[in-house]
């Protein structure tokens, strides 16, 4: 089983900020980091969940209508604690900072809905191919037509699709679509889905598993099994323990 820490190690500082990442990157048994992406007034990639900044931030109102200048004078801390009063909305830029040299994989959601970002998906490429991080990153979204998009744009750039729900015909969507992983909320996934994936040569994952027993289970579903998390130390503590 693998870790993917959800947004960030997002159960020890705030969802999708520098300080989030940073302690993902620190801990060696954490493969991957995963963040979300949306599009400012102005163009620049930001990494923040929501479409609206009142939940993560002092702001409010939608993400879209701010530049990345207006959306820098926000605090992205203080609801977590007012330790992290000091973190701000990142640039995916700024997170690339970051991670380049680093050996752990980026897993990037795109928050793409019906071109409610025209312009986020070669914005995000564009980025990539500028840090030559074409072979560390995954790019994933719910919006299926967006992942097409960004494999059309760069082959080598590994996509991925995202479900809420049972879905049908997973092989033949992903070969639409040229995605190579697959991540599914972990209520429907099962232990032939995965082994049927795989077998396609598919990557598989699910979101977001936060209580032991779940993570118990899925432990003994494959050892490939990509699992997104609030709180790595507890699959770290799970791992240790067999």
């Amino acid at each position: 089983m693998k870790i993917i820490a959800h947004r960030g190690w997002s159960g020890q500082a705030p969802e999708n900020t520098l300080a989030a990442f940073r302690l993902a990157l620190d801990e060696p048994f954490i493969t991957e980091v995963e963040l979300d992406v949306h599009l400012s007034k102005d163009g620049i990639p930001v990494v923040i969940h929501d479409h609206t900044l009142e939940r993560t931030t002092n702001g409010r109102g939608a993400v879209r209508d701010y530049t990345f200048s207006e959306l820098q004078q926000l605090t992205a801390g203080s609801w977590f604690s007012q330790e992290f009063m000091a973190e701000k909305i990142p640039s995916l830029e700024q997170v690339f900072q970051m991670f380049k040299g680093r050996t752990s994989r980026l897993v990037i959601e795109l928050k793409q809905t019906a071109d409610h970002y025209p312009g986020l998906e070669e914005a995000v490429v564009k980025l990539i191919q500028s840090y030559q991080l074409e072979r560390q990153v995954t790019v994933i979204s719910f919006d299926h037509i967006s992942v097409k998009t960004v494999k059309d744009a760069d082959a080598a750039i590994e996509t991925g699709l995202v479900y809420l729900g049972r879905p049908t015909l997973l092989v033949e969507q992903a070969r639409y679509t040229g995605a190579s992983f697959i991540s599914m909320h972990y209520a429907y996934i099962t232990e032939s889905l995965i082994n049927e994936l795989i077998q396609a040569g598919i990557k598989i994952g699910v979101w977001t598993v936060d209580d032991e027993d779940t993570q118990n289970k899925l432990a003994s579903f494959h050892d490939e099994l990509r699992v997104t998390t609030n709180y790595p130390e507890r699959i770290i503590a799970l791992q240790a323990a067999h």
